[in-house]
């Protein structure tokens, strides 16, 4: 019975079996910690590319509404062009209609028109496109005129 007592008593080993379960420990924390830096990392890319589908989708809205006027009747689709080497645009000009009303024009020396003035209504449309499959769509309705009768 003694020696059993003994062995339930002798410390020797244990500061080891401490210091492994420590190291252990101390290895869980630092691979959450690698995760998180790694998670962190893969957001702001996912913000760098959402944020630059964003502005390519807001170019092709520049570039169609550069086209907007009293002779664009039709529906336009604008071409899939690439901004760099990540990001491209593509975009879409449609024809909603006219809405005629009198008054003023913004000429100077024009004056009153009693025949009144034509708007031109659109809507232009925007994708852009980055990598990882970011994507934004923009639309946007735009009015042109006044345009005299």
């Amino acid at each position: 019975m003694s020696g059993i007592r003994h062995r339930l008593t002798d410390e020797r080993g244990s500061v080891l079996v401490l210091a492994l379960f420590i190291m252990a420990l101390l290895m869980a924390v630092g691979v959450v910690l690698l995760r998180m830096s790694g998670s962190e990392t893969d957001i702001a890319y996912n913000t760098v590319w959402a944020e630059g589908s964003f502005y390519a989708a807001e170019a092709a809205l520049a570039v169609g509404i550069d086209q907007l006027g009293p002779t664009l009747v039709n529906d336009v689709a604008l071409a899939n062009t690439p901004l760099g080497t990540q990001f491209t645009q593509q975009g879409n000009v449609q024809f909603l209609g006219t809405t005629a009303q009198p008054g003023y024009s913004l000429g100077s020396g024009t004056g009153y028109n009693p025949a009144g003035y034509v708007f031109y209504t659109y809507t232009v449309s925007g994708t852009g496109t980055g990598p990882r499959n970011a994507q934004r769509q923009l639309e946007v309705r735009a009015t042109f005129g006044p345009v005299a009768q």
